[in-house]
């Protein structure tokens, strides 16, 4: 089964789903740092929850990996963006994807470079 289309919108739309998740729950003004720990904290409780929806189907590899990272890379910034007035909710959104589409295409290749080894 190919699940290459399955990968890119696990990585893109799960990083959108974080980030907005976090741009939701931080309140504008909270201090940087425990806004940071807020985001991680909302990105690992989503990537625990998309796992155990999402595993069943796609299987571990094409779940865990993308999800472990996102969930760092994107709910971390996010939740410190989030403190500031000036970025919007698609701004935020859309730079979640755009990460989580980033780390799609770093699984993809990691993926291409150990099937060919």
């Amino acid at each position: 089964m190919n699940l290459r289309i399955a990968d890119f919108f696990i990585g893109t739309l799960s990083g959108a789903l974080m980030a907005l998740c976090s741009h939701l729950a931080i309140p504008t003004g909270l201090n940087m740092l425990l806004a940071m720990l807020l985001g991680g904290l909302i990105g690992m409780i989503l990537m625990m929850v998309l796992m155990i929806l999402l595993m069943p189907f796609f299987g571990a590899f094409e779940v865990m990996i993308p999800l472990y990272i996102n969930a760092m890379l994107v709910g971390m910034p996010a939740g410190m963006l989030s403190t500031l007035a000036y970025p919007s909710l698609s701004n935020l959104t859309l730079v979640g994807a755009i990460i989580g589409f980033f780390v799609y295409l770093l699984v993809y290749r990691s993926n291409k470079k150990l099937a060919q080894s």
